[in-house]
């Protein structure tokens, strides 16, 4: 199972990470994974290579995930930032409804 938590402050994201494998089908054409992978990454790849915004990040092939942008500069760009993000979770919430068993979406609100 994959176990995807999203961190807030004030309602916004700052934070989210992904750990663990979906397990839906076999290694190299898991649809599940292949998704939540897209879903995970492609607020990322828009901070990088479209609002040219650099925030800490881990990635590896063992299904883990962590993007943190808590307290950084955004530029002007939050709102950018932060459509690109709550896109990422309405996508999610699809993806975890529909393969509750494969999937586990956590939403925390930070004080």
């Amino acid at each position: 199972m994959t176990k995807i938590e999203v961190l807030r402050k004030k309602g916004r994201i700052v934070k989210y990470k992904a750990t663990g494998h979906s397990e839906y089908g076999e290694y190299g054409s898991d649809i599940v994974c292949a998704a939540l992978s897209t879903a995970l990454q492609m607020p990322l790849a828009g901070f990088q290579d479209v609002l040219d915004i650099y925030p800490k990040f881990e990635i590896n092939s063992d299904g883990f995930i962590s993007v943190d942008i808590d307290g950084m500069e955004l530029k002007g760009r939050e709102r950018e930032v932060h459509a690109l993000l709550e896109s990422m979770v309405v996508v999610l919430k699809g993806l975890a409804e529909e393969y509750p068993k494969n999937i586990k979406l956590v939403e925390k609100e930070e004080n």
